[in-house]
């Protein structure tokens, strides 16, 4: 890993950043990951043409000035889905997609990959709505063990291309050390969302 991009985990994972700190390491490390990836795609004779993006809401927004600079005018499909803090399991609340087929390459953003629940939920959707997972990658910032297990069972795990993986979840399924809410930091507050 780089050393301009340990640099900025460090950041990352320090409360004390600001939000504009905590901004600007996002950027570097999407930035970084999405070249990783771009590099990933050339390595395997897939090219652009076919490649779509699939967020999950709200914290890989993160990824979108990244996206729009290292791949621009790729198609993004939107997911959005909130985990159950009791149950820790993914609740679907809307989904936008371009159309899928079995030649497009899907990447998935979500800067965390703790339980794996949400990302391979997403994964499921895709798969359904026609993508291939053998076409299917994964792009996150942090990550622990039990989060790449799960989403192994659903795409290749040398598919799976994180910044960090940690040492595992604590008793609220949240990673640790990790980087704290991920989404409050990057948006400035401490959420107060409803949904649904």
């Amino acid at each position: 890993m780089p050393s301009e991009i340990n640099a900025s985990l460090q950041t990352l994972r320090d409360r004390g950043s600001t939000t504009a700190e905590f901004r600007n390491a996002v950027g570097r490390v999407c930035e970084h990951l999405l070249r990783r990836t771009k590099d990933t795609l050339r390595h395997k004779n897939t090219g652009d043409e076919d490649l779509v993006f699939a967020i999950i809401l709200r914290a890989a927004l993160a990824f979108l000035p990244s996206v729009n600079r290292v791949f621009p005018g790729a198609p993004i499909a939107v997911l959005g889905m909130k985990r159950d803090e009791k149950t820790l399991a993914p609740r679907w609340y809307y989904e936008n997609l371009p159309p899928l087929t079995r030649n497009s390459s899907v990447i998935i953003l979500d800067p965390m990959l703790a339980t794996g629940g949400s990302a391979a939920s997403a994964a499921k959707k895709l798969i359904e709505r026609g993508a291939d997972p053998k076409r299917m990658y994964f792009c996150g910032i942090v990550a622990a063990p039990e989060g790449i297990l799960r989403l192994s069972r659903c795409i290749p795990e040398d598919h799976i291309l994180l910044a960090s993986i940690d040492r595992g979840l604590d008793t609220f399924g949240m990673i640790t050390p990790g980087l704290g809410d991920f989404g409050d930091r990057y948006f400035g507050y401490e959420g107060r969302a409803v949904i649904g």
